[in-house]
């Protein structure tokens, strides 16, 4: 009952709910309120899907593509690829994966949303705890967003953001697809 399904075939699906907090700060930008640094600390749902293949020796690698999103204090949807190993029969998986992101923007005292982009990259761990379901803990870091139209980013000298987040989720991996 506990135990690990075993792949069928070579194709694999995976869907993710959970938590994702989200560190994303600028040291300089010029802020209609007068200040020239940003940071948002926020709180926010988290969703993802993945899909991809299983295969190797013992069927413990996994490649395929993500897209996940976070939607609360800040919105931000993200797609990629993602490489990951089903270790001890699939009680274990790693993984990597790398994508790109884009995310809603509201500074202070601007009425505007901002639209930000970069290139993320995700390591993380899922532990099996019952028939497919389990616990993923993750951890995504971006290269510096920048805003993604021109406008914008001339008004604010065009600013940099640095980013992180971790995801803590409730997933299901099924490898009967």
């Amino acid at each position: 009952m506990f135990k690990p399904i075993a792949p069928v075939g070579h194709s694999y699906g995976a869907f993710k709910i959970g938590y994702v907090y989200q560190n994303l700060s600028s040291k300089n930008i010029p802020l209609k309120n007068g200040a020239n640094t940003y940071r948002l600390a926020s709180n926010n749902a988290y969703f993802g899907l993945e899909r991809g293949w299983v295969g190797g020796p013992y069927k413990m690698l996994m490649f395929g593509g993500y897209l996940d999103a976070g939607a609360g204090e800040t919105y931000y949807l993200s797609a990629g690829g993602v490489f990951a190993l089903r270790l001890l029969d699939g009680w274990l998986i790693p993984r990597i994966a790398i994508g790109y992101q884009l995310q809603h923007l509201g500074l202070p005292q601007d009425s505007q949303q901002h639209n930000i982009q970069s290139g993320v990259g995700t390591i993380g761990v899922f532990a099996h705890i019952a028939q497919g379901f389990g616990v993923s803990l993750e951890g995504r870091w971006g290269l510096p967003f920048t805003m993604a139209r021109k406008a914008d980013a001339s008004i604010y000298r065009g600013p940099k953001f640095d980013m992180y987040a971790v995801m803590v989720s409730f997933t299901f991996y099924d490898f009967g697809i």
